[in-house]
């Protein structure tokens, strides 16, 4: 977590991004922000901002993610993990990450969202007696992008598919 600059924890269940709604307002259509969602941006960007006392980051930055839910009685059991567990279900990953850089931008940490040039989301359910949160780790990165993927793919061949005989599946390799 030293590498990070910028690391606070928000109470709270994490939300989704809701989808915009429209409204007529004097023959007009007006598009809004569910309420909501609207003030869970707001309250987490005043949290936010309440720790922050410096200019926006300007450069590419990298976000962490953790997005704490509560866990559901179900996983309450003596066999259960008393740790984070995964938690595959809605609010999905990049709606929440949607909602949370609209908060990061309210709160003037970064000028805009397309400054987050890498991120990592984990939406997990809460360890057993902990409470629902998100935690937000914010750092610039100052080095050029490198590719993730082995040599062999970024020239267009897969040697792993030397191994593997495919051919009956009808899977060639390429």
């Amino acid at each position: 977590m030293s590498s990070f600059p910028f690391y606070a924890s928000i109470p709270g269940a994490p939300i989704g991004k809701g989808r915009a709604r429209a409204a007529v307002v004097g023959g007009h259509a007006r598009l809004y922000t569910p309420k909501g969602t609207a003030e869970w941006e707001r309250a987490t960007a005043f949290i936010l901002r309440s720790l922050w006392r410096k200019p926006p980051y300007d450069g590419p930055v990298e976000v962490r993610l953790l997005a704490v839910g509560p866990r559901p009685k179900r996983l309450m059991r003596k066999k259960d993990s008393v740790d984070l567990i995964w938690k595959p279900t809605k609010p999905d990953n990049d709606n929440i990450e949607k909602c949370t850089y609209d908060a990061i931008v309210m709160a003037g940490l970064i000028r805009d969202d397309c400054l987050i040039v890498k991120n990592d989301t984990q939406n997990c359910f809460t360890e057993i007696g902990g409470i629902p949160r998100i935690e937000i780790m914010i750092r610039p990165i100052n080095c050029e992008p490198k590719s993730f993927l082995p040599d062999d793919w970024q020239n267009g061949v897969n040697n792993d598919c030397k191994d593997n005989d495919d051919t009956e599946y009808g899977v060639d390799c390429f």
